[in-house]
């Protein structure tokens, strides 16, 4: 097994309020309906989050995330790290007043857990990076028609 990990940040402006902003990132409730990629969401009694992805197949390796999150608001936004799984996830979301409504600095850093020996992670890292670029622009894109777009 290996692990290949991936990193995807972006700033971006949308019409809620800094505190709705957060509050939606910080509530797996609310965001879920801009995750296309998940199977199967499940709210655990400790308040984390367990996510089932749609599983992937490239390049004769088939892939299926399933892991737990815990998401914590903060005084400008929301923060979340991985408990367990074959996914790791960690992430950042700041959110600041603008002119308009708020600006979101988001970074999510992901790490997946491969099926594959070491020594060929070094083919499957651009995959993986495309895929990670891939979902969280989609989730983001969603995100950003649910939070409003500043006129």
């Amino acid at each position: 097994m290996a692990w290949i990990e991936g990193t995807e940040s972006q700033c971006f402006q949308v019409s809620a309020s800094p505190t709705e902003v957060a509050d939606y990132f910080s509530d797996p409730e609310r965001f879920a309906a801009a995750f296309s990629q998940l199977e199967h969401k499940e709210k655990l009694a400790d308040g984390s989050w367990r996510w089932t992805l749609v599983g992937k197949s490239e390049k004769g390796i088939t892939f299926q995330g399933v892991y737990t999150v815990q998401y914590q608001r903060t005084a400008d936004g929301a923060t979340w790290e991985t408990t367990d799984g074959n996914m790791r996830s960690t992430g950042v979301v700041v959110c600041a007043p603008s002119k308009d409504g708020t600006e979101v600095t988001y970074t999510e850093v992901l790490a997946v857990d491969l099926p594959i020996p070491k020594l060929a992670a070094k083919i499957f890292r651009p995959i993986v990076a495309r895929e990670i670029r891939a979902g969280v622009g989609d989730f983001l894109d969603r995100s950003r028609l649910i939070l409003g777009t500043p006129e």
